[in-house]
């Protein structure tokens, strides 16, 4: 069973469980697997991936802040970066006034399976391209969902520092602070907390262990643990483990990759909660929305 496995690895000195992991992983080998962000659909491992308990728990949490908001407005504007597959959407709106979605995310399949998901009342507005290289528009609520550690850099002149070019988190989070003042509205961040940024070397044993942290002691964990839950759907059981054995250890290996190859940067906690008081921005409220204390979900005005 996974969740003994893991459970024996993370019982090591943290020093050996990398070495670990990998005799793990290649004793339990998968010849074949769908590659992360590239399927949205209902037979894809992002679906079964949005199943999760903890991210279903994300959803509630989100979907709480944002019906606040919206039961006291009406002609509504949401942006949201990142789409997925729209799972925070589905059955949402159909109780709701009419209102327009913005989405901002470079998949064009994002775009056709959240249309999906939105009642006829919901106007879609699609902007296929990533968020540092559009505006953002005014909004009653912008939602950025497990996307913003996909940018490289706590801001601009880091990102320079490292040979990157653009925006980091910071000038998006200035411009998300100044599209919700405009409408007196909220933003809502939901991230892990780790610290994966980019000033942390490749292979640097501190990057490393923080991989297996969030991906192997919280997220593989979790996973597993649900892997065991009594009812749990025989159809769904090989999509969790092959997005614990893929989407989860070997998602460590991005610890070794080159700062340009790794595509996940992460913040803790307290560095998001910097970066909100740097831009100006007040914090409504910060909490982790699950049990293993994996995703913190912040809401900013």
């Amino acid at each position: 069973m996974w969740i003994e496995k893991l459970n024996e690895l993370i019982l090591l000195p943290r020093e050996q469980q990398f070495a670990a992991l990998q005799q793990l992983r290649a004793a339990n080998k998968e010849a074949e697997y769908e590659a992360w962000n590239t399927a949205f659909g209902a037979a894809s491992l992002y679906d079964a991936w949005t199943q999760l308990p903890f991210m279903q728990r994300l959803y509630r949490h989100n979907r709480a802040i944002i019906q606040r908001i919206l039961q006291e407005r009406s002609n509504w504007h949401i942006v949201e970066i990142g789409g997925g597959n729209g799972a925070l959407w589905q059955n949402f709106f159909h109780t709701q006034q009419a209102g327009k979605l913005t989405l901002i995310d470079p998949h064009a399949e994002v775009h056709r399976t959240v249309a999906a998901r939105l009642p006829e009342q919901v106007t879609l507005q699609s902007v296929v391209d990533r968020v540092e290289q559009v505006e953002i528009p005014e909004a009653d609520v912008i939602v950025c969902s497990l996307t913003l550690h996909h940018v490289a850099g706590l801001d601009a002149g880091q990102r320079r520092t490292f040979g990157f070019s653009g925006d980091g988190k910071k000038e998006i989070l200035q411009r998300c602070v100044q599209s919700v003042r405009k409408r007196q509205g909220i933003g809502i961040i939901n991230e892990a907390d780790c610290y994966n940024e980019i000033d942390l070397a490749p292979e640097d044993p501190v990057l490393v262990d923080h991989f297996l942290d969030v991906y192997v002691r919280r997220a593989g964990r979790a996973i597993a643990y649900a892997l065991e839950q009594p009812g749990l759907d025989e159809a769904q059981k090989p999509y969790w483990e092959s997005i614990l054995r893929h989407w989860c250890l070997d998602q460590v290996d991005y610890a070794l990759l080159s700062r340009a190859q790794r595509d996940v940067y992460e913040l803790d906690v307290s560095h998001w909660l910097g970066l909100l008081e740097t831009v100006g921005a007040y914090t409504v409220l910060h909490q982790y929305t699950d049990e293993w204390n994996l995703f913190q979900q912040y809401v900013f005005g």
